[in-house]
């Protein structure tokens, strides 16, 4: 417990030391924004008269979506007016040190007429919003680290993924792998957990974790193998990994690294695959990014990636077992029992699908982007409900929920982390 409080008093040094109020940027955007346009207004109107300051109105207002204190946005316009318009330096910048450093002479009168400024503009903004999902594309010496932990955004759906590039190649090949399913009109890829292949305790020396999952995998009538007696072969296991929607993997390491030899697949095999199945891998370290020199990392959610699954969770480091149970039957509870049958989009997720669709890959032919057809395709009903409905179907969803089911939710909890892009889970 000592260790697991260390770390919680680590994570939260980083947000206010490193970020300070710009951890509101981490935040995903409100999928219903129309209140912020008037406290942008006020905000924009106010800096642009009294301090002749231009700012760029996207900033201002991503400001405004995560802010979750006056305070907090006072920093951030401060800094912003310190530093003319740029980011500031997480928090060390204080009304002392605006009027200390500024290039601008700014008064006592100034700034409380900014503050006042400020709080009128708050008044504007609700207390509780729907946000969409965030992606994060990390440095290779920072992704060691579990952003996703950080106190604002526990409670965030978040992915990583090695790049923007790799961003717009994994929603352009699911928009290309479903373009014959019924389901076009979403950008996300779709996965039905129902649909899955399971390796349960393949070196046999993990007793409890093989009683605790089998009877459930037979329960949900997947298919797959359990204990050593029976050990996979290579080739068994890039059918599973094709021919299926979800693979769950519960032993040692990642499937790469259980045995030498060619009794399982290699991640140079993996990346060849032209379609790969979502990936639960709850190995100890098996998201582990191992970075040599000044290459690009290596690793096994990399390589899923590569062969086109759509998301892969996996841990940091190494994991106690029976917490990781924990965590694991939680997190596939929650899939399994969510209502999968739902059809209709609500408006909110229908933004988020309409913004996502301008990230699609322009075509080669003259730079235009492709438009794509609705023909033959199924018309889904747009829900006007104020509430998002769509949210709960997305896999990374339930992780902070699955997260707290741990007896040590950041020791162990915070190990798994989400690779890939936004994934809708749906029963077929």
């Amino acid at each position: 417990m000592k260790l697991n409080k260390y770390l919680d008093e680590v994570l939260k040094d980083i947000e206010e030391l490193w970020l300070g109020p710009w951890k509101c940027l981490l935040l995903g955007r409100q999928l219903a924004d129309q209140h912020i346009e008037a406290a942008l207004s006020h905000i924009i109107v106010g800096l642009e008269t009294e301090f002749k300051l231009e700012i760029n109105p996207a900033l201002i207002k991503a400001i405004l979506g995560g802010i979750v204190s006056v305070d907090e946005l006072q920093e951030c316009v401060y800094q912003l007016i310190l530093y003319k318009g740029y980011f500031g330096r997480g928090g060390c910048c204080g009304k002392d040190r605006l009027r200390a450093f500024s290039s601008r002479q700014i008064v006592d009168k100034a700034l409380e007429k900014l503050r006042s400024l400020i709080k009128d503009a708050a008044k504007e903004l609700p207390e509780q919003v729907h946000r969409g999902p965030v992606i994060f594309v990390l440095d290779i010496n920072v992704q060691m680290l579990p952003w996703e932990n950080l106190p604002i955004v526990r409670n965030q759906e978040i992915y990583r993924m090695p790049s923007m590039g790799s961003i717009l190649f994994a929603l352009a090949r699911s928009s290309y792998r479903y373009k014959d399913d019924e389901i076009t009109d979403l950008p996300f890829p779709i996965i039905d957990p129902f649909n899955a292949f399971y390796l349960l305790n393949p070196s046999g020396d993990l007793s409890s974790t093989e009683k605790e999952f089998n009877q459930l995998f037979r329960n949900y009538e997947w298919k797959g193998k359990a204990g050593s007696g029976d050990p996979i072969r290579a080739e068994e296991l890039i059918l599973a990994l094709t021919n299926h929607d979800l693979f769950v993997y519960l032993g040692h390491g990642s499937v790469q690294e259980i045995a030498a030899g060619s009794q399982y697949v290699s991640g140079k095999e993996i990346e060849k695959l032209d379609k790969c199945a979502a990936a639960l891998l709850m190995g100890c370290s098996s998201g582990t990014l191992h970075c040599k020199g000044s290459y690009a990392p290596r690793g096994a959610p990399l390589s899923y990636l590569s062969a086109g699954s759509p998301v892969v969770i996996a841990n940091l480091w190494d994991v106690s077992d029976k917490d990781i149970d924990r965590f694991c039957k939680a997190l596939l509870n929650s899939w399994l029992q969510e209502n999968l049958e739902d059809d209709n989009i609500c408006s909110e997720c229908w933004q988020l699908t309409q913004g996502l669709e301008a990230l699609n890959i322009a075509a080669k032919d003259n730079g235009r982007t492709r438009q794509k057809g609705t023909r033959g395709k199924k018309s889904h009903k747009i829900n006007d409900s104020s509430s998002c409905c769509c949210r709960r179907r997305r896999l990374a969803t339930y992780l902070s929920e699955a997260r707290r089911a741990c007896r040590l939710p950041l020791l162990i909890g915070a190990s798994p982390v989400c690779y890939g892009v936004p994934t809708i889970i749906r029963k077929k």
